[in-house]
Parts: structure tokens; sequence; C-alpha cells
């Protein structure tokens, strides 16, 4: 975290934004809905607007970074149509699956089990290789859908 400019904060602005473009390009290539997947991406980190007094659980990585919470938010989505359900779902797992690979993990069960989950994926999901990679790779997968697209349309 030390790498980012402002500190912690700068951290926070970094890792929110990776979960917009991740999202985003997910639900752009899998579902043609890039705002719903970049809505997805965030959505759980929507626990940092909690005062952090209120508690359990309600605090960062709590109930918002759960299987519940990604059902809920999903069908949410379903409300605006399945492909937008798809690609909040989508962009939803990406957030919990990056989260997942720092050391703290997710409460996936929560808030039935509060234990956290994680995978060593021998780099960190916010580290700054780790973060680099997703933007790299998010750019390229709209890169290559935005080609499939051009290629498609001039075959019609």
């Amino acid at each position: 975290m030390s790498f980012y400019l402002g500190g912690h904060a700068g951290f926070l602005v970094v890792a929110i934004a990776t979960h917009a473009v991740v999202g985003y390009a997910l639900g752009a290539v899998a579902f043609d809905r890039a705002g719903a997947g970049l809505v997805g991406g965030v959505a759980a980190d929507v626990d940092l607007l909690v005062p952090a007094g209120v508690g359990e659980p309600l605090v960062h990585r709590g109930v918002t970074h759960g299987l519940f919470a990604l059902g809920v938010a999903t069908a949410v989505g379903l409300a605006l149509g399945r492909a937008t359900a798809g690609a909040v779902g989508i962009g939803y797992c990406s957030q919990l699956l990056i989260d997942a690979t720092t050391p703290m993990g997710v409460p996936l069960l929560s808030p039935v089990l509060a234990t956290h989950f994680g995978v060593d994926a021998g780099v960190g999901g916010h580290s700054v290789p780790a973060t680099l990679a997703l933007w790299v790779t998010s750019a390229g997968l709209l890169l290559i859908d935005r080609r499939v697209s051009i290629v498609r349309s001039t075959e019609t």
C-alpha cells in the first residue's frame, strides 16, 4: 500500500477504480452492459460509506462481500433485464475474486458465518503488479471486443 500516492486514501481510490474497470470490461464483453458491470464491480464497496462506529456486519469486508449480497445485487439487476443482471453479477463476482486474493480475504458466507476465505495467488489482488495486470487485461478485453464488433458489423 505504501506505493500509492496519498497513502491509504490513494490506495482506496486505485482499488475501487480497479474494481470499476474490471467490472466494466466484463460487463461489456460478456453481456454488452458495461455500465451494469461497473456498478456490480464496485457495489460491494458501498460498505466504505458506512461510519466505522456502526460495526458488524456493516464493516468493510463484511456482509457486502459475501454471496448473499451478490445474490441481492444480481436480483436487483434482474429488474432491468437478464443481461443487466448478468453484468451486475459478473462485476460483483470480479470484486469478490480480486478481494479474495488479499491477505484479509472475503466473508463469503456472511451474514451466517464471519469467517474470511481467501486464495494465496502469490501476488495480492491490490498490489501494484496485480493492479497493473488487471488494468492491462481489462483494456485488452475491451480492445479485442471492439475489434470483434467491428468485424461483425462489416460482415452484415
